[in-house]
């Protein structure tokens, strides 16, 4: 049994002869398991955080214990930790970072349909396996979907990403549908069969954007288009979605209109702000 990490025996302070003497050796450590969860299935254990970096038992369940002290990890249960609400507000500050361009290209095509929806717009950028929410513009209406800033989602439901799912290159997407299994069901609707995701994925591409149809939110619905960077590798994606007694079929068709014209707008400044 794990000792409480009070009674732990303690390490040595002095770094290594190699280190730079500056450099705090637990909180780099520290730092180096906060790391791991960078990786699927983002979500371990102590077992699996010892296998992963070689560390000492105690030295990972304090490092463990810290992080979820700073709100950095969260408890999953069954002895397990996730990213919590301190990681995801970093990774937001990163991403809104380094997505400058992207947020004031995009920012008026937000505006413009939030205008012309009354629904809630969101947009997501691509990190590695998962999306991020770096913008949003909320609907005015009494009842509409919440949003939440700097939120991170797999990529396999939802209505943006779906759409980077679609569109990134065959051995990433195939990487993810290999991982399926591991991925929440948010609803009953979600789709956790390799083959019928991959099959949703070509209709998709098809027809230029996704649907998400109470697929991550059992009473929502929406339409995702994708963004591409100047390299023509999709970097982001747009949405529009509302709950779904107000979102029938035709809506839903006009809203998908409105999203693949404002993504493609977005590619094209983009890419004409990167050769000027």
């Amino acid at each position: 049994m794990m000792r409480d990490a009070a009674t732990l025996p303690h390490e040595p302070h002095d770094p290594p002869p190699d280190r730079n003497p500056y450099v705090l050796t637990s909180a780099l450590r520290t730092l180096q398991v906060l790391q791991a969860f960078t990786t699927p299935p983002h979500r371990l254990g102590l077992a699996d955080v010892v296998a992963r970096l070689d560390l000492e038992r105690n030295q990972a369940y304090r490092s463990l214990k810290t992080l979820e002290a700073a709100a950095y990890l969260v408890d999953a249960g069954e002895g397990r930790y996730e990213p919590g609400p301190a990681a995801a507000a970093l990774a937001t500050a990163a991403v809104r970072s380094q997505s400058g361009s992207l947020l004031a290209v995009a920012g008026p095509f937000l505006d413009a349909l939030s205008s012309e929806t009354a629904e809630t717009v969101h947009l997501f950028v691509r990190t590695g396996d998962r999306a991020v929410c770096v913008d949003r513009r909320e609907s005015t209406q009494s009842v509409r979907l919440m949003s939440v800033l700097g939120r991170s989602l797999p990529l396999h439901a939802g209505a943006v990403p779906k759409a980077i799912l679609a569109w990134l290159p065959e051995s990433e997407r195939v990487a993810v549908l290999q991982r399926l299994h591991e991925l929440p069901a948010y609803t009953e609707h979600t789709v956790l069969d390799r083959d019928a995701l991959a099959c949703e994925l070509r209709i998709i591409r098809e027809r230029g954007h996704s649907r998400s149809d109470e697929d991550f939110d059992a009473s929502a619905r929406g339409v995702g288009a994708p963004i591409f960077g100047p390299d023509g590798l999709v970097v982001a994606g747009i949405s529009v979605g509302g709950p779904s007694f107000r979102i029938d079929d035709a809506t839903l068709d006009h809203f998908a209109q409105l999203v693949r014209t404002a993504a493609a707008a977005i590619s094209s400044r983009l890419s004409l702000a990167a050769r000027s």
